[in-house]
């Protein structure tokens, strides 16, 4: 095989690959899967949940580590893995790597930038745990000719407040895969054992208190009777979670509940609404994957969530500035099962949207950031 002809060698370091773990290592999942048919790509990872075809070793954990030095650790066992490849990149937050895929707010912004006070100040500094994470970030970022990819503008502006020197940086969004079909909304409701004739609000989360679980909870008081809430997602015991905080408030008949599902195509396409109350997320996969079945979407403003950046508010979806105000919440609600024209001009246009944003778009402005790298780092010796 010639020189032109060879395919680079690409290490992706993540510590747990698979989309059934988050938004971040969904991202990482079908990003690799559409590269590895450009890249001789080879995961590096703890944990693997995949069916995709990809090499991948899995790097032996030191058990009882606490996060901050099993990331070390993995960090340094790596280092020794990918010497021999041509470039390596990195989604970790660690040193390691020419390309750095930012997925979350970057801890110094968090604790140094973001709600300032004294004891937040004096709680950073006195946590060895904390003092940790901001050292092994500021390795990350304060490396000449290392690319960083931010996942939207709101994580590219948090990396800019909190790194004045900060380094080469672009934005790269994730894509999403249009379903191949759909299913009709009664034919999903009788599958998931669901009452055809109620309307329901759908919430997918991996901690749903976390994306407005209790502002939705908050909200259903003042919303039409016959609209439940569907929340699917969480580890071991969220569900049972989810069902006790809606027995607490009187609204237990009104919320049904799903564990961490594999597929959501059956979820999306009973639900006639998407919900996504964000207090901070740096994109936000779940109401993109909504906008793709056709299902409108009210989530949080571009102050909060990184999608909204390319949210137009009353034509792709609905924006609220306030997260946790349930009033705000059952007001965009109503607003939208109420007005027909609205509907379906957010279920139209958000469907443009999600066509828009592929992964293999995703894919290619990737391969060409390699490309851009490849041509000035040698073979890692």
């Amino acid at each position: 095989m010639s020189d032109a002809d060879k395919r680079a060698r690409i290490a992706v370091m993540i510590r747990r690959f698979g989309s059934q773990f988050g938004g971040a290592e969904a991202y990482v999942e079908h990003l690799t899967n559409e590269l590895r048919k450009t890249y001789d790509i080879h995961v590096f990872c703890q944990a693997w949940a995949s069916d995709a075809p990809i090499p991948h070793t899995t790097v032996p954990r030191t058990l009882g580590l606490p996060n901050w030095m099993d990331l070390l650790d993995f960090t340094w066992r790596c280092q020794k893995l990918t010497k021999s490849f041509d470039l390596v990149h990195s989604h970790e937050n660690s040193w390691l790597g020419e390309i750095h895929g930012v997925h979350v707010m970057p801890v110094r912004f968090s604790r140094l930038h973001n709600r300032r006070s004294w004891r937040r100040q004096l709680s950073t500094w006195s946590s060895p745990r904390l003092i940790a994470y901001l050292v092994l970030e500021a390795l990350r970022y304060r490396q000449a000719n290392r690319q960083f990819v931010a996942v939207s503008p709101l994580t590219l502006w948090q990396i800019k407040a909190a790194y004045r020197k900060y380094p080469h940086l672009s934005i790269i969004p994730p894509g999403v895969h249009m379903p191949a079909r759909r299913l009709d909304r009664h034919g999903a409701c009788r599958i998931l054992d669901l009452p055809t004739d109620r309307r329901y609000a759908l919430l997918v989360a991996h901690e749903p208190l976390r994306k407005g679980l209790a502002t939705l909870l908050g909200a259903l008081r003042h919303i039409d009777s016959d609209v439940d809430l569907l929340v699917v997602g969480g580890y071991d015991g969220t569900p049972t979670m989810v069902r006790k905080l809606a027995e607490a408030v009187g609204l237990s008949s009104r919320v049904r509940t799903w564990p961490l599902q594999s597929d959501l195509a059956t979820f999306y396409s009973a639900a006639d609404i998407c919900t996504f109350f964000t207090s901070g997320d740096a994109f936000g996969m779940v109401p993109l994957e909504a906008m793709s079945y056709g299902r409108p979407v009210i989530m949080s403003s571009s102050r909060h969530c990184g999608l909204a950046h390319y949210v137009t508010h009353g034509v792709d979806g609905l924006l609220v500035d306030d997260p946790r105000n349930p009033h705000t919440a059952a007001s965009a609600i109503n607003l939208l099962l109420g007005d027909e024209s609205l509907y379906e001009k957010l279920s139209v246009n958000g469907r443009k949207l999600a066509q828009d944003m592929s992964w293999q778009k995703c894919a290619h402005l990737h391969s060409a950031l390699y490309q851009r790298v490849l041509s000035g780092t040698r073979i890692r010796a």
